[in-house]
């Protein structure tokens, strides 16, 4: 009996996944393509491999085992293409950058013609994606790497790289938190966070990483703030603010804007930082998507 085993990682990635959609999208292959595939899979193994008479397909005891089989020839096959980079410091492979619109325009826009020059084997793709999105599709293999944020308080000690449930997290950059008040009337009136909260305030969506920073110093100062809109993308938030409707709080890349507003001077408002968010395996991470968070990392610190 012949196997392919470039179906039983098809296979696998079904199972892990629990969908021909999901498996598609972390394999890059229509879910026609995943379909057609476990079906000439069942016809060289004599068998049916899943239950299709529920809503969700549900693999036999046999998919099971057969999974596990094609979960360790994509981990050989990592490894293999792990040693080739060491070796040759050639890394080449198609990697799905997931991220939100501002680590788009002031990080990866920057770094995609240096990751072009530095790994020319890689071909990245940018998939915009907000919020919860992010991880999950990580976690799913929909994608193969993930720029987040998070809100970081003030003197808090960074770990660059830390693992957590098959997820290893690079710090890419801190970027530092500024109030940003209407020309001509913050730099002078509000020295202090204390001063800030007094105003009246543009503030980010319920969740987003501004919001998390905003209501942290609202509690640390036990006041509630006078809140007058709610706005996501900082283009827009700095419109307001050069209107006048009141301050707002901005990562500082969120001023290359350069909308005409004051930007002042407080201290103890901590950062958010941009994080690269990777899957990792018993052997390892793929080099593809290490030279990728590399040259993220380079072009920040330029």
């Amino acid at each position: 009996m012949d196997i392919d085993a470039r179906r039983l990682r098809i296979l696998h990635a079904v199972v892990q996944t629990g969908g021909v959609g999901e498996a598609g999208r972390m394999l890059a292959m229509t879910p026609q393509g995943i379909t057609q595939q476990i079906a000439t899979l069942e016809r060289e193994v004599g068998t049916q491999l899943f239950d299709r008479s529920r809503r969700r397909l549900e693999p036999t005891l046999l998919a099971r085992e057969l999974a596990q089989h094609g979960e360790r020839i994509e981990a050989e096959l990592l490894a293999a293409r792990r040693c080739i980079a060491t070796s040759t410091g050639y890394a080449s492979g198609h990697v799905r950058i997931a991220t939100f619109q501002s680590a788009i325009r002031w990080l990866v826009v920057s770094a995609l013609p240096r990751i072009r020059a530095s790994a020319p084997g890689v071909v990245p793709e940018i998939i915009e994606m907000t919020g919860v999105e992010l991880q999950r599709a990580l976690r799913s293999g929909a994608v193969d790497l993930a720029i987040d944020e998070v809100d970081r308080p003030e003197r808090v000690k960074v770990s660059l790289h830390s693992d957590a449930a098959g997820i290893v997290t690079t710090l890419i950059r801190p970027d530092p938190y500024r109030v940003v008040a209407p020309e001509g009337k913050g730099a002078k009136a509000i020295r202090t966070i204390a001063d800030a909260l007094k105003q009246p305030w543009i503030v980010a969506p319920a969740g987003s990483t501004c919001r998390v920073a905003f209501d942290r110093l609202a509690a640390k100062h036990k006041t509630q703030p006078r809140i007058v809109h709610t706005c996501l993308e900082f283009p827009a938030v700095l419109a307001l603010v050069e209107a006048g409707e009141g301050i707002a709080l901005i990562p500082t890349l969120g001023l290359l804007d350069h909308a005409a507003v004051d930007v002042c001077d407080i201290r103890g408002l901590g950062s958010r930082d941009l994080i690269a968010l990777q899957r990792k395996s018993r052997r390892g991470t793929e080099p593809a998507v290490d030279a990728v968070v590399q040259v993220l990392t380079d072009v920040s610190a330029g």
